[in-house]
């Protein structure tokens, strides 16, 4: 018998039943990645034109396809403002512990201007009624940041000033790479029962427990691509994303980046916990 042989055999079927674990506990029916022909059917896009957004190669050379995310300062409103970003059809959870992962690759292209730029978010209801979001992922001038908002006050009292709000700088923007941001997220409006992990490339970025994270009685549903909640101040701009991933309760910080463009360097290994 060529054990040699029978040993490579049986750690190349050990390596992908490993590999098969490392992300069977992320959501298959919500989100992920599909194909163009089916898109309508998981997400919903919000832009003044389809043909803003458009199925490419990764520009990091990977071979996956992502998305590429266009919006010009001619480009008519949707929502109030300028933007070309998606969301996930079916997800909406208003409390209770969900995984999310949003990876956005900023190009060389990128103008840098004093106007912030949101690449990602966890939206609810509550922005409808001047109340930011519980969490934004963006780029002001050159630098990147996430911006965190929460209110234990009932939908009849909470008000953009009475809202907690945490802005945590990420550092300078670096073009031609993905950020793989990985939020775990116990949502409760509740005044101190809530809780929040976040890694952006395995470093992780903030860690709050028995906190307040959201908005009485909110659904929360993440989007990713372009929007500018005020004037652009540039032409044009361009973002490379990423299909939205979900997690459960069973999932891990590991298995959500096994899926994400920064799955071939970043694993169990050099991820903070």
């Amino acid at each position: 018998m060529n054990f040699t042989r029978h040993l490579c055999r049986y750690s190349s079927i050990a390596a992908a039943l490993l590999a098969g674990a490392a992300h069977a506990q992320v959501d298959t029916a919500i989100g992920g990645t599909v194909d163009a022909s089916k898109f309508s059917t998981r997400y919903v896009l919000s832009s003044a034109s389809a043909s803003n957004l458009s199925f490419i190669t990764d520009p990091a050379g990977s071979g996956r396809v992502v998305l590429m995310s266009k919006v010009k300062s001619t480009d008519a409103n949707v929502g109030a403002i300028k933007r070309t970003d998606f969301y996930p059809r079916g997800e909406s959870l208003s409390t209770g512990l969900r995984w999310y992962g949003i990876s956005v690759y900023i190009p060389s292209t990128w103008v840098i201007h004093p106007n912030p730029t949101v690449i990602a978010q966890i939206d609810n209801g509550g922005t409808a009624t001047n109340l930011a979001a519980p969490l934004s992922l963006l780029v002001r001038g050159n630098t990147l940041e996430l911006n965190l908002n929460a209110n234990y006050l009932a939908a009849t009292s909470a008000t953009a000033t009475n809202s907690a709000s945490e802005i945590i700088k990420l550092g300078p923007v670096v073009t031609n790479r993905w950020y793989c941001l990985v939020v775990r997220s116990d949502w409760q409006p509740a005044l101190g029962r809530g809780a929040v992990t976040m890694w952006m490339n395995g470093e992780k970025v903030y860690s709050a427990a028995n906190s307040t994270n959201s908005y009485f009685g909110v659904a929360h549903t993440p989007r990713t691509g372009l929007m500018f909640p005020g004037l652009m101040g540039v032409a044009e701009r361009t973002l490379y994303t990423d299909f939205i991933r979900l997690g459960g309760a069973s999932t891990t910080v590991n298995q959500m980046y096994f899926v994400s463009p920064c799955g071939g360097y970043i694993s169990g290994g050099n991820i903070q916990w």
